[in-house]
């Protein structure tokens, strides 16, 4: 008898079914069903692998690059065990030279360097010419001599000792002591002061003439002798003039001392 109608509603017997059939056909779904939700599993593991397989390979894969000579062809390469790709690039060629920039604003000054060591002393310029010797001043006149004050009276001199006794006739007596030295008299008085001579006249003073860097310097031993004279200053040229005739080693020996206040 059947239990099942068709689609077809309560009038459509076309498709009626005994219950086993519909038992066997819902048996047959449930299997199928089973089968395609172990299917969606498997399907769901394999994709879960292979996503982590690719992140491990994500995480493993690295590349290298290494530089080429200009001109050369760019390489590519793959290692599958290590995973990495080495890429060869090569060089570009240099381009040309850009316009030059404007110069830009300049820097501030740097610190003073240290001062250096001091150089070497240089060799010793030659002699300049003597200058002109300027005229002497006068002497100024000597004023007269005042007179001697008297000389003072001698003192008396003092009284001779006695003579010492003679010895008795005969033998040797002994010779008698000798009578001692009087006293020294006393000194006289000093003389009076004689009077002081009128002053002479002043002399001229220093020499008129010379030029800057002159001294006036003595000509002989005699006082007030003097000439204008061109002395020795710090980098002064000294011209040596003459021949020099003769055999042998011709040296000129030169002290300088302090002069403008340095040591040369």
């Amino acid at each position: 008898m059947p239990i099942y109608r068709g689609d077809g509603g309560s009038g459509d017997a076309t498709t009626d079914a005994y219950a086993s059939q519909v038992a066997l056909d819902a048996q047959t779904a449930t299997n199928k069903a089973n089968e395609a939700s172990n299917s969606a599993a498997a399907a769901a593991a394999s994709a879960t692998a292979a996503a982590n397989e690719a992140t491990t390979f994500n995480n493993s894969l690295s590349a290298t690059a290494t530089t080429l000579s200009a001109g050369a062809s760019a390489t590519a390469s793959y290692n599958s065990s290590t995973k990495v790709f080495t890429l060869g690039i090569p060089t570009g060629v240099t381009g040309a030279t850009g316009a030059t920039g404007a110069t830009g604003a300049t820097g501030p000054q740097g610190a003073t360097g240290a001062q250096g060591p001091q150089g070497s002393t240089g060799p010793q310029g030659p002699q300049g010419a003597t200058g002109a010797a300027g005229s002497d001043g006068a002497d100024g006149a000597t004023g007269p001599q005042g007179p001697q004050g008297a000389t003072g009276a001698q003192g008396p001199q003092g009284a001779t000792g006695a003579a010492g006794a003679d010895g008795a006739d005969g033998s040797d007596g002994a010779t008698g002591p000798q009578g001692a030295t009087g006293p020294q008299g006393p000194t006289g008085a000093t003389g009076a002061t004689g009077a002081t001579g009128a002053a002479g006249a002043d002399g001229a003073g220093v020499a008129a003439g010379g030029s800057t860097g002159q001294a006036l310097v003595k000509t002989d031993g005699t006082d007030y002798n003097t000439e204008w004279a061109t002395v020795l200053t710090a980098n002064q040229t000294i011209t040596l003039s003459g021949a020099v005739t003769g055999s042998g080693t011709t040296s000129i020996t030169t002290t300088l001392s302090n002069i403008d206040g340095g040591t040369y």
